[in-house]
């Protein structure tokens, strides 16, 4: 696989009134708070975005930079607690829980797809090759991107296309999925290149239901939404959402789909996701460690797959990042654990290329926040396998 195509998959507070006496003393501004917050005007206002959450971890400390709304007409700032949707970052989460099964004895990374379905799926198999959890986790399945097949859904009169899809997911079943499954095979042998694929990520949590014995929402809440204070992100607060926006600036409404739960579905605020971003950065968890064990290289080594992480040498030591996007929205989080950094990015504009200018936009944080390199990382802080 080439740079370029690994490259391209890659891809203010408002609080309530308080008495004087109650009220907290603002924090003291940090010395890069400035910056960052020209950092983020400049985004909302170069790339035409409506509001913008900024969640930076730094060597223990958290801090929060909001801009812009969380509705085109009004003029609500988001806070630290305002909810996106994440997007393909729930792939991530969906990669821990089964990391966590792994850690537990429950499942091994080279189990056939087939051992969870309950029936023979000879057709998730290539080149003599069958479908293997560890291939759903770092996307080497070669399935198909979705089913079903958006590209086949029609223009509803009144309301954008981009609705008249979500409402589609949302009433999509399980059933349904497992039978359209038996029509879906992988392109090439599975283990060979990675790829996005909705439809793998569907089918990790389903996996993950027959392994826990339990529904997903279930399993998420308890090993990780629980112990991290994070709230539901199948069930988030509804007052707390962010309104959602097309290309278009194009109004869409909340997006609940529980099949999309392991793979674009979940919601959280700025605020949890920092705390699951901060939980990733430290490592001590064992099933986070091996959730970051890199098990797809490029033949340079240099940029590798975990459990759906992308993984990045950089002067600064480790960089593992993943990025999302729905109809309404796009999201970022970027982890340095040698750099002890950790970033969220979350906005409520699904404009063309958002993914990959908010992925520069974390970049240049880096930069304002680890001016001077690193030195490389100890062998042993390395992914393993390199």
């Amino acid at each position: 696989m080439n740079a370029l195509r690994f490259t391209f998959l890659c891809t203010g507070l408002l609080m309530p009134l308080m008495s004087a006496a109650a009220t907290p003393a603002p924090p003291a501004p940090g010395p890069h708070d400035e910056a960052l917050r020209a950092l983020g005007r400049d985004w909302l206002e170069h790339y035409h975005g409506i509001g913008l959450s900024i969640g930076v971890y730094d060597d223990g400390k958290s801090s929060f930079y909001n801009f812009g709304s969380t509705e085109l007409e009004g003029n609500r700032p988001p806070t630290k607690d305002t909810i996106y949707e994440i997007g393909s970052i729930s792939k991530t989460m969906t990669g821990q829980l089964l990391a966590r099964a792994i850690v537990e004895g429950r499942a091994q990374p080279g189990d056939e797809i087939e051992k969870y379905l309950g029936e023979p799926y000879p057709n998730l198999a290539n080149e003599g090759e069958k479908v293997r959890l560890i291939h759903l986790a770092n996307m080497t399945s070669q399935l198909v991107d979705n089913i079903p097949d958006m590209t086949q859904v029609r223009l509803v009169k009144g309301e954008p296309l981009e609705a008249t899809r979500m409402a589609v997911i949302s009433r999509y079943t399980r059933e349904e999925f497992l039978r359209q499954l038996h029509r879906v095979a992988p392109r090439l042998k599975p283990g060979s290149d990675p790829a996005h694929s909705n439809v793998a990520s569907m089918l990790l949590g389903v996996a993950l239901e027959k392994i826990y014995d339990e529904p997903f929402e279930t399993i998420l809440q308890r090993e990780i939404e629980k112990p991290l204070r994070m709230g539901s992100g199948t069930q988030p607060d509804a007052r707390l959402l962010a309104s959602g926006y097309t290309e278009k600036n194009e109004p869409l409404p909340p997006f609940s789909a529980p099949m999309a739960y392991p793979s674009v579905g979940l919601r959280y605020s700025t605020d949890a996701m920092l705390r699951y971003a901060a939980w990733q950065l430290v490592e001590r968890d064992a099933s986070v460690k091996l959730a970051h064990q890199s098990t797809w290289f490029t033949p340079d080594k240099r940029q590798s797959v975990a459990m759906y992480w992308i993984v990045s040498e950089t002067p600064r030591g480790r960089r593992l990042q993943y990025s999302g996007g729905t109809y309404g929205f796009a999201s970022m989080v970027a982890l340095l654990p040698e750099a002890k950094l950790a970033i969220v990015l979350l906005s409520n504009k699904a404009a063309e290329g958002a993914q990959d200018t908010l992925r520069a936009l974390s970049a240049e944080i880096v930069e304002q926040l680890r001016p001077e390199p690193l030195s490389p990382p100890p062998a042993d802080a390395r992914p393993a396998g390199q």
